[in-house]
């Protein structure tokens, strides 16, 4: 459901979008200004600090909800599976951290963050990895400048390298 309506997002004019963010704050804005809005639901089985309403930027909640729609087990490139997906807002990035694991029919990892192909291919995997990855930072954050995405892959936990402005680069 949500991935339709986000490939539609993207392919909108970013004058489009600036100007329904502008129209949804607006709505909040006169909500609140009104009295209007949605109540913090009390959990009684919760100390009252965690009942405490929160307010969290745009930017964070475009992190959680990109965190949430993509950190599930699932195909990443034919060479490729996520494991794992976590965004997070950096001092000069927005980080995406990608776990991975090999495809069955690309049975290259040997453990920890070594392969038994050359760096050259591991390279050239994690790099149509990145790209795909940054496509997913794109729909959620489509005004940001894409050589401010960075994600951060791992396999089985441990660091593989880091892609950014279209270049892997490993982290031996």
């Amino acid at each position: 459901m949500i991935g339709p309506i986000l490939k539609t997002w993207a392919r909108r004019s970013t004058s489009v979008r600036r100007a329904a963010v502008f129209l949804a704050a607006m709505a909040v804005a006169a909500c609140a200004h009104a009295g209007v809005g949605a109540q913090v639901s009390a959990y009684y089985y919760l100390p009252e600090e965690y009942n405490a309403a929160a307010q969290i930027s745009v930017a964070e909640f475009a992190a959680l909800r990109l965190t949430a729609y993509y950190n599930s087990p699932g195909a990443l490139t034919s060479k490729l599976v996520r494991q794992s997906v976590r965004c997070f807002l950096g001092e000069h990035y927005i980080d995406l951290f990608v776990d991975t694991l090999t495809q069955t029919s690309w049975d290259a990892h040997v453990g920890a963050a070594r392969f038994s192909v050359s760096d050259a291919e591991v390279m050239r995997a994690y790099s149509e990895a990145g790209a795909v990855a940054t496509q997913w930072l794109a729909l959620f954050f489509p005004d940001v400048d894409p050589a401010r995405f960075r994600v951060i892959f791992t396999i089985k936990g441990y660091e593989v390298g880091i892609y950014t402005q279209g270049r892997f680069t490993l982290s031996r």
